[in-house]
């Protein structure tokens, strides 16, 4: 929690700032309102260009009529995710199952800030939330006009740094004049996030009279989520298409490390290189390598081919420094198995068990498919030493079982060889539209940059461009194409879950407002205008604390649990 108080001591000292400012009338002067430590920074500049966005007044009436439904769907689809999550973390209370606190529910990762959300890179996040922010408010803007609804200003709300966007319509003229004597209600149609902020002091809930058709409202108020789902689908296509059709993997071997002052180092050689050839032969997997180096005549250089990002080198080792080790590293050990009683540990590399030499991951499961529970072997490693390991009983085999992840391990000339899987997660990455036809592609989609293909998250090309390279349209064009690919990627996803996120039924988002004038529309030839609007107002207040009830007890119920 160390970095959570920085945070928030840091927030403190601009909330004070700000409140210096705003009480000596800087802010003010600027156009700029203040709402505790968040800032809406007006303009009237934009106006013109809205009307001529808005020319093509029956398409965009179509698109927001269309962003109704879909609204009620994202809402039903978010309110339950929210109710099965919270019954998740209840249960794992009662079960004494909760994990403690870690980087998936870290409140620092609950909100989707670049740069301070672990998973969200700053760059290409920062560039998928403003063009979110942008087209998102926009859509509001632009129904506005289209509906004949004064937009008074559009802007920016900052936190430090920027966090929303806005546009201001006419109060009056959207919801309709106040005529109840006994309320004071402040409202502003603002973005908190990714959407409006509301900020309501009374005494009793306010009645509207006047105002557009309540259609048109629902058509301004859903026309952001639309306009966040339409500029999703077509990024979408776009990244699926035509930018992961031109990327094609290049090996999957890459030095793991390079030991200092080794041959390798001294050729220049460095960790995260991907090895792409040696000698004449093309290398695409660790087999590939493995196979080669075992079988080529000694005495000779080794010519090793790599690529650095989208830069390919070439490297010379004397032959006096090709000797090769291999053996099978153990990753993981994991709890109260074989491994564990026997205190082997991660790092530890087996080159032989009993009187079999172990070269690579084939001959280890091979070996241990001999074995029976119960029976104790001799384990052999790297650093000339060995241990007796009685084995456990496998999960879901006969044989016996030693309870670690391990993998192929190879060494030579002071650097070892690892494997990613390059083109398998490449594939799996341009099935996923294939894929989204069932309910686990859609999953995919939503948790992708949190858990990856292997639980490790996925943040795009930036730190594994090296394993690909550009063909076909992009064959020439290098780093721009994963450049391209990380901004769609990022810009894709963010609109996705920012449409997503704004249909909840909670006031300030536009889902709650919708929520509020569906449960009017749907109660109001029962029990009148009056009590129709008043019910609805309890409803939404009621869905929006148990919302935001819930947010709050998925960030700290790990901490309640287990303590700051």
């Amino acid at each position: 929690m160390n970095a959570l108080n920085a945070a928030f001591a840091i927030l403190m000292i601009y909330w004070l700032f700000i409140a210096i400012l705003d009480r000596r009338g800087v802010l003010e002067r600027y156009n700029i309102t203040a709402f505790g430590p968040i800032l809406m920074i007006r303009t009237r500049r934009g106006q013109s260009l809205l009307s001529v966005l808005a020319r093509p007044r029956g398409f965009w009436k179509i698109l927001a009529d269309v962003g109704i439904p879909a609204m009620l769907i994202g809402m039903f689809v978010m309110f339950l995710l929210v109710i099965m999550t919270d019954y998740a973390m209840l249960q794992s209370i009662f079960d004494r199952t909760m994990p403690p606190p870690g980087k998936y529910n870290a409140p620092q990762n609950i909100f989707l800030i670049p740069g301070v959300n672990e998973y969200i890179p700053l760059v290409w996040g920062a560039i998928g939330l403003a063009i979110t922010l942008v087209v998102h408010e926009l859509g509001h803007a632009v129904l506005c006009r289209v509906e004949g609804v004064d937009v008074k200003s559009m802007g920016l709300l900052t936190l430090i740094v920027p966090i929303g966007g806005f546009a201001e319509p006419d109060e009056e003229q959207l919801f309709g004049k106040k005529i109840s004597d006994h309320s004071d209600v402040e409202y502003t149609k603002a973005t908190s996030g990714y959407d409006r902020a509301v900020r309501d002091v009374q005494t009793k809930s306010p009645i509207r009279e006047g105002g557009v058709p309540r259609r048109s409202r629902m058509r301004i108020l859903a026309a952001g989520v639309m306009v966040n789902f339409v500029a999703a689908a077509i990024i979408f296509l776009l990244l699926f298409g035509p930018v992961l059709g031109a990327i094609a993997p290049v090996s999957n071997v890459m030095i793991a490390s390079v030991k200092e002052n080794s041959a390798a180092a001294q050729a220049g050689i460095k960790d995260e290189m991907v090895i792409t050839q040696v000698d004449n032969t093309t290398i695409q997997t660790a087999h590939d390598f493995y196979a080669y180096m075992t079988t080529r005549s000694h005495g000779k250089p080794l010519t090793v081919h790599v690529q650095e990002r989208q830069t390919r080198k070439v490297f010379i080792l004397e032959a006096d420094d090709m000797v090769l080790q291999s053996g099978v590293a153990i990753w993981e050990v994991l709890e109260d198995s074989a491994a564990s009683r026997a205190n082997l540990t991660e790092d530890m590399i087996i080159t032989q068990i009993d009187d079999t030499p172990i070269y690579n991951s084939t001959d280890f499961i091979a070996f241990l498919n001999t074995t029976v529970p119960g029976q104790t072997v001799e384990m052999f490693f790297a650093e000339d030493n060995a241990t007796f390991v009685e084995l456990g009983s496998s999960p879901d085999r006969s044989c016996g079982y030693l309870g670690v992840v391990a993998t192929t391990n190879l060494e030579f000339a002071g650097m070892s060889i690892g494997a990613y899987p390059a083109a398998e997660t490449l594939h799996i990455l341009q099935k996923i539209p294939a894929m989204m036809r069932g309910i686990e592609g859609w999953l995919i989609v939503f948790a992708l940059p949190f858990i990856g293909f292997d639980g490790t998250g996925f943040t795009g090309f930036s730190n594994t461009m090296q394993f690909y390279e550009p063909v076909g349209w992009a064959a020439g064009y290098g780093v721009l194409v994963f450049w391209i690919a990380n901004a769609l990627l990022w810009t894709f996803w963010i609109n996705f879950f920012a449409g997503l996120f704004n249909c909840l039924p909670a006031v300030p988002l536009d889902g709650g407002h919708v929520f509020r004038d569906t449960i009017r529309l749907l109660t109001e030839r029962m029990i009148g205008d009056r009590d129709a609007e008043r019910l609805s107002q309890i409803m939404a207040a009621a869905f929006a604390l148990l919302i935001f009830g819930s947010f709050a007890f998925m960030i700290f119920g790990p901490y309640i649990v287990y303590g700051l």
